[in-house]
């Protein structure tokens, strides 16, 4: 999910360069407008809706939230 969740950040204009697991949003200088692009992107690219994402969050810890409402969603 890492690897698509990185796909889908280039995909909404997220310049992913020099992304890590351990990059935050905020560090990528997204806001609330994109992060709300990427989980519709996400939503609509594998059915999971993550709802708990944040700014501050790491990219390896939204993996980790997608894997967790994917198991709760059934996915």
């Amino acid at each position: 999910m890492y690897d698509r969740l990185v796909d889908l950040m280039s995909q909404i204009g997220i310049d992913t360069s020099e992304v890590t697991p351990q990059t935050t949003f905020r560090a990528l200088e997204m806001d609330s407008l994109s992060m709300t692009e990427l989980a519709i992107s996400a939503f609509n690219g594998t059915g999971v809706l993550a709802e708990n994402l944040t700014l501050d969050m790491t990219l390896a810890q939204a993996v980790e939230q997608f894997a967790l409402a994917g198991a709760a969603q059934g996915s």
